[in-house]
């Protein structure tokens, strides 16, 4: 319950004040535990292969994560079947414990800028499929994990 009204509010937010968002979307992940056997997929559908956006990385974890980092690999498969998989490493907290996210409570949100001012070569679909890559199977903590495109403008 308390995680639906959390996306309400976030997709409230969205809606009032985000005129420049292109694509956006954000996954809960079940029980608060990343599956490495389950990743995350978004279709993301490019109309205008001159437009630049600054992509963004949406993550959400509890104060139950365990460590300092949180790492994920992003496979990026092209319209044309091309793919590219990145590793990406976000800091969720300091050395001294002090979470980077905001957020009162357990709950700590954090929006990483993961490529500004980018473009995609083509138009067609692109999927983001995410796969937690920490050193254990099922990581304890993440609440939510997702991807925004904003309108880049200068």
């Amino acid at each position: 319950m308390r995680r639906t009204f959390f996306a309400i509010i976030a997709l409230l937010i969205c809606l009032s004040g985000c005129q420049s968002r292109y694509y956006s979307n954000i996954q809960a992940i079940p029980n608060e535990k990343w599956d490495v056997k389950k990743p995350l997929v978004f279709k993301v559908d490019i109309t205008d292969s001159m437009a630049y956006y600054n992509m963004y990385i949406h993550l959400r974890n509890t104060t139950d994560f365990e460590t300092q980092n949180f790492y994920v690999f992003m496979k990026t498969q092209y319209p044309d079947g091309h793919s590219e998989q990145d590793t990406l490493g976000f800091i969720v907290c300091d050395k001294f414990g002090k979470w980077t996210g905001k957020g009162q409570g357990r709950i700590k949100d954090n929006m990483f800028l993961f490529q500004p001012k980018i473009r995609f070569p083509r138009t067609g679909t692109y999927t983001f499929t995410v796969t937690q890559g920490m050193r254990t199977d099922k990581v304890k903590g993440i609440s939510d994990f997702g991807i925004t495109l904003e309108n880049w403008k200068e």
